[in-house]
C-alpha cells in the first residue's frame, strides 16, 4: 500500500519569537557592554517607536531603560563610540535568514546568475548645521531641489521567501554624492564564487560602469533614452586594403521612434493593459569603449509614455530573462521605504559620523529583517478596519509594539547590561608626590 503524499499544513510561526530570535542572534557578536544597548536600539526600531518619537533615540529607549542609571545616555554612547561592525551584522543577518527562513535564491540564465540590486538614496537633513560630518549634496524629490543630505548606497540580494520577493541587504556605503557612494559599493561587493548579475538604474548604468563589469559580475542597467551606440564593424575582407580596420559600425539610437538599424530579435507579449513589444539588438558597444560588447533590449510598455532601454553584458540571457532581471530591482526600493517608514532612517537625529552611519545602517538592517520575517508569518491586521491584511513589515512592527514587553524579554535573553557603580572607597596610593604647601 503506497503512502499518501499529502502533508499536514504547517503550524503558523509566532512573529514575536521569530523576530526576537533574530535580534538575539545579531547582538551575540557584540561586546558585553554594547550588546544590551544595541539590542534596545534594534527593539525600538523594529517596533516603530523611533518613528513615533520623531527620530529621538533618547525618548524612544527611555521607557525600556528606566531601571538603569543613565540608561538613555548609555544607549546614545553605544551608538556613538561602541563597537558596532555593520558589515558583520549585515552578513550575520543574511546568514540567519538563509538558515531559518524558506529562502529561494533567484538565478537567471544558463550560468545561474545570482541577482544583486544596487541603488542609492538621499536622506534629507532639515536641521543640518555647519561642520556636520557625513553630509553631501543630493537631489531630494519632496523638496524639488538639491539639499544637504546623507547619501547612502546599498547592495541587495534578491530572493523569494514563501513566494514573496524580498531584498536582503548585504552592504551599505556612504559618500558625498551618489556616484561616490555607489563606487564604494562596487569596490566592496560581497564575495561569491559563482556568476552574478548586478541590476542598476539609469543613473548608475554609465559607459564607464559597463566597461568595468566582468564576466563573473555582469551588469544589467537601464540606459538613457537619448543614448547612442554603435553596431559591430563589418567583417574584414580577405584582402584588406590600406589603413586601419574599422572599430565601429552603424550608429544606433534605440530610443528613437524609428531606430536606424532593424532589431535582431522582435517579439510581442500580452499585458493586462495591452501589448508589450520587445526588440533586441546584439553586439553593440559605446563609441568610447569599443571592446565592451553588450546587448540592448527596447521595451514598449503600455504603462510608460517612453520606451524602456535595458543593456547588459550578460549576452547569454534571453530577452525574457533580461526583462525579468530588471524587474527584480524593485525590492531595493522597498527596503529604503521600509527603513524610512518603520525604522526611522529618514530622521537620523545624530551629529557625529559614527552615530549617523550606525543609525542609518541599522535602520536598513531592521527593514529587510522585518520584511523577510513578515513574509513567512500570517497577515497581521492593524485593526478591525484592516479587512485585507498583507504580510508587510509595517503591520509586523505594529504587532511587535503591542507585545513589546514579551518581545524585549525574548530578544535580550542571556544579555545583561553592565552596572557601572561609583567606587565609594577609592584605593589610596602612597607613591604619589606631595603637593607643595602654600
Amino acid at each position: 500500500m503506497s503512502q499518501s503524499t499529502e502533508t499536514s499544513p504547517k503550524a503558523p510561526k509566532d512573529p514575536i519569537k521569530l523576530t526576537a530570535r533574530a535580534v538575539n542572534y545579531l547582538i551575540k557578536i557584540l561586546p558585553k557592554g554594547t550588546a544590551y544597548c544595541i539590542g534596545i536600539v534594534l527593539v525600538v526600531m523594529m517596533t516603530g517607536r523611533l518613528v513615533q518619537s520623531k527620530g529621538s533615540l533618547a525618548r524612544a529607549v527611555l521607557p525600556l531603560v528606566l531601571h538603569l542609571k543613565w540608561g538613555w545616555h548609555r544607549v546614545e554612547r553605544a551608538m556613538e563610540r561602541g563597537k558596532v561592525p555593520l558589515d558583520k551584522m549585515f552578513e550575520r543577518a543574511f546568514n540567519w535568514c538563509m538558515s531559518n527562513l524558506p529562502v529561494e535564491t533567484v538565478a537567471l540564465g544558463e550560468k545561474q546568475r545570482e541577482v544583486l540590486a544596487i541603488d542609492s538614496s538621499t536622506i534629507a537633513r532639515w536641521r543640518a548645521k555647519l561642520g556636520m560630518e557625513l553630509l553631501g549634496k543630493g537631489f531630494h524629490h519632496r523638496a524639488g531641489k538639491a539639499i544637504k543630505a546623507n547619501i547612502i548606497a546599498a547592495v541587495t540580494s534578491v530572493v523569494f521567501i514563501a513566494g514573496v520577493r524580498v531584498g536582503l541587504v548585504r552592504r551599505v556605503r556612504f559618500g558625498e554624492s551618489c556616484a561616490t557612494a555607489v563606487a564604494a559599493i562596487f569596490e566592496n561587493l560581497p564575495r561569491s564564487e559563482g556568476h552574478r548579475l548586478l541590476v542598476v538604474d539609469a543613473g548608475i548604468a554609465t559607459q564607464e560602469q559597463f566597461s568595468q563589469a566582468t564576466e563573473q559580475d555582469a551588469l544589467l542597467g537601464r540606459l538613457r533614452i537619448n543614448g547612442k551606440l554603435r553596431c559591430a564593424p563589418p567583417p574584414r575582407p580577405e584582402r584588406p586594403g590600406p589603413g586601419c580596420p574599422k572599430k565601429h559600425g552603424n550608429i544606433l539610437h534605440p530610443g528613437w521612434d524609428k531606430p536606424e538599424v532593424p532589431p535582431d530579435e522582435e517579439m510581442v507579449a500580452m499585458h493586462i493593459k495591452g501589448e508589450l513589444r520587445l526588440r533586441r539588438w546584439q553586439q553593440l558597444h559605446f563609441e568610447a569603449f569599443p571592446d565592451t560588447v553588450l546587448d540592448v533590449v527596447r521595451i514598449d510598455h503600455p504603462d510608460y509614455e517612453k520606451p524602456l532601454l535595458l543593456g547588459t553584458i550578460a549576452r547569454e540571457l534571453t530577452t525574457e530573462q533580461i526583462w525579468a532581471g530588471y524587474n527584480h530591482r524593485s525590492p531595493i526600493e522597498t527596503n529604503f521605504f521600509v527603513a524610512q517608514d518603520s525604522a526611522g532612517m529618514e530622521m537620523p537625529r545624530a551629529w557625529t559620523e559614527k552615530a549617523i552611519k550606525r543609525r542609518i545602517g541599522l535602520a536598513m538592517l531592521v527593514g529587510f529583517v522585518l520584511k523577510a520575517i513578515a513574509a513567512v508569518c500570517e497577515p497581521l491586521p492593524i485593526g478591525p478596519w484592516d479587512r485585507r491584511p498583507q504580510p508587510t513589515a509595517g503591520r509586523l512592527a505594529n504587532y511587535l509594539d503591542i507585545h513589546i514587553h514579551n518581545f524585549v524579554a525574548l530578544a535580550l535573553a542571556g544579555v545583561k547590561p553592565r552596572n557601572y557603580q561609583k567606587i565609594q572607597i577609592p584605593q589610596k596610593r602612597k607613591d604619589l608626590p606631595l603637593l607643595d604647601a602654600a
